[in-house]
């Protein structure tokens, strides 16, 4: 409220007072996308919003400072042979529509990808470039990748060629992932019978194999630029903890040192010297000890360039935190490489053709929690799958961000698609993550969870980045319960399930209001001078 004599006090009309206060408080626009359950909103532009002098509220307060953090590399999904199997069954048109989905600047923009090296359980079988028992100088091994020349190359180019036709530079980052070295490097002796690339024994290698094995990811390395593919960074193993009823390798964390430092990180370095190597690759209740032990190894952290988890044991934010503490070195990137809904986990009445709205919920949540806790990327699984949630060899099948229905020759966006666009389409690479704090969320503290879950417990959640050019990304998600505020239109909008918040940057701030198993993204320029 003006005071009564302030126009006059400032020499100006009532009149001209107005029309500069309105200019003043409107001079800072800002863009609004949004996706929600309930409003048929996908990745929707909203009407402009605009910022004004900072006010007082008592609701929860999102607060954006200028303080920087890690740098962001991209975000991205996985090219499993599974998925390349349902891309090449898609029409021309689809397979041109999906490459646009993903990754044109119009679609999410994805520019992070990850593959197996080997086959996976993602694979339509088991596979190797090398299954000559004995081979042990690798003469016979593949490098023409006939395998996988068949599908997964193609889907490959085909996202390569798109990201690369936007411009300002852009390249996919591939990362590579091993599940299991050839059968017939693997110490067998639990199998007595025919070698498999399935399961591991403890230990996984046969001893006297290690190098041997370091030199395969090696020329796979080199095999796949060969064919147009420079890859970005590897992972030592996927999931070492888990010994899988689907292609395995077992390696503890003094195990994986070991490997690092007297294998895998001297031959790496020699011939694919700019190939980052991410350790650990597994569950984020095991990050912490897992990767400082590893660390711990002089000679293995010479070669080390970051830590990659998943998020299958649910959230993990004290073992992120813990991580960040402990770490002697700052320049260790952290990564979340691998999280994808199991089919299982649908709800009850969910169709193909709509997916399920907690899924995407669940990714941002996952997204939010990760970036605030100096994730440089995130990567979804699979890219796509087919009705039946798969192909998968051993059954292992799950959810995707677009599924086919291949026999009606329909394909789907599911909400994840949608909710990862939120950070995909607008954090890009190169960006800076920034500082944000939520105040008065709402949130309470909670157990450990299944992975994914998001509830009103949670609160209002934020995450916020400047893009290169300048601008501040700001990505806000409640979930399906919300705080009552004190005010009589906060209780209002509680009841109507739609939280009213303040946005605060510098001396700026706007009222807005989200609603419920929702996320927005807003845009503007940044403020410099704080």
């Amino acid at each position: 409220m003006l005071d009564a004599g302030a126009p006059e006090a400032s020499g100006r009309s009532s009149a001209e007072f107005q029309t500069v206060q309105l200019q003043e408080d409107f001079q800072h626009p800002f863009s609004i996308w949004q996706s929600a359950e309930h409003t048929g909103d996908k990745l929707s532009r909203k009407p402009v919003g605009y910022f004004k002098s900072d006010f007082s509220f008592s609701g929860p307060e999102v607060v954006i400072s200028n303080v920087q953090g890690q740098v962001i590399e991209g975000f991205g999904g996985a090219f499993t042979e599974s998925s390349a199997a349902v891309y090449k069954k898609l029409s021309n048109d689809q397979r041109d529509q999906f490459i646009e989905d993903y990754f044109s600047v119009n679609g999410l923009g994805y520019t992070l990808g990850r593959t197996h090296i080997n086959s996976c359980d993602f694979s339509i079988s088991s596979y190797s470039f090398d299954d000559h028992d004995g081979d042990v100088g690798l003469t016979m091994f593949d490098t023409s990748l006939e395998h996988d020349k068949e599908e997964l190359l193609p889907l490959i180019w085909a996202a390569q060629y798109m990201i690369r036709a936007q411009g300002s530079g852009r390249e996919l980052k591939m990362l590579a992932s091993p599940w299991s070295p050839p059968a017939w490097m693997k110490d067998q002796s639990w199998n007595p019978g025919a070698p498999v690339m399935d399961h591991s024994g403890k230990p996984c290698l046969k001893h006297g194999m290690e190098q041997v094995w370091a030199n395969y990811i090696a020329k796979w390395i080199q095999s796949y630029r060969a064919h147009g593919v420079p890859i970005w960074g590897m992972t030592v193993q996927n999931e070492p903890l888990n010994n899988a009823s689907w292609e395995a390798c077992l390696m503890s964390s003094k195990e994986e040192a070991d490997f690092v430092a007297n294998h895998l990180g001297p031959v790496i370095r020699e011939l694919v010297p700019d190939v980052q190597i991410f350790i650990y690759d597994h569950n984020k209740d095991q990050v912490a000890n897992y990767a400082l032990d590893v660390l711990a190894n002089s000679v293995a952290g010479q070669y080390v360039a970051g830590v990659a988890y998943h998020w299958y044991s649910g959230d993990g934010w004290d073992q992120l935190d813990r991580l960040q503490a402990e770490l002697k070195r700052t320049d260790l990137k952290l990564l979340a490489s691998e999280a994808t809904w199991e089919a299982y986990r649908w709800r009850k009445g969910t169709v193909l053709s709509q997916g399920d709205w907690d899924f995407g919920q669940g990714y941002a949540h996952d997204i939010i929690g990760d970036l605030n806790r100096g994730a440089v990327g995130w990567l979804d699984w699979n890219l796509i799958l087919d009705e039946k949630d798969g192909p998968n060899h051993v059954n292992n099948v799950c959810d995707a961000a677009i599924q086919v229905d291949l026999s009606k020759k329909e394909v789907y966006k599911h909400p994840q698609y949608y909710y990862i666009g939120h950070f995909s389409k607008f954090i890009h690479p190169g960006s800076v993550h920034l500082d944000s704090e939520v105040l008065r969320s709402g949130a309470v503290k909670v157990g450990p969870r299944p992975y994914g879950t998001c509830t009103g417990d949670d609160g209002l959640e934020a995450t916020a980045a400047r893009q290169p050019d300048g601008q501040v990304v700001l990505n806000c998600s409640p979930n399906d319960v919300v705080p009552k505020l004190k005010d009589g239109l906060g209780r209002l909008m509680g009841a109507l399930r739609c939280p009213v918040f303040k946005l605060k940057y510098a001396d700026l701030a706007a009222q807005l209001k989200i609603p419920a198993n929702g996320i927005q993204t807003y845009i503007f320029q940044e403020v410099t001078d704080v």
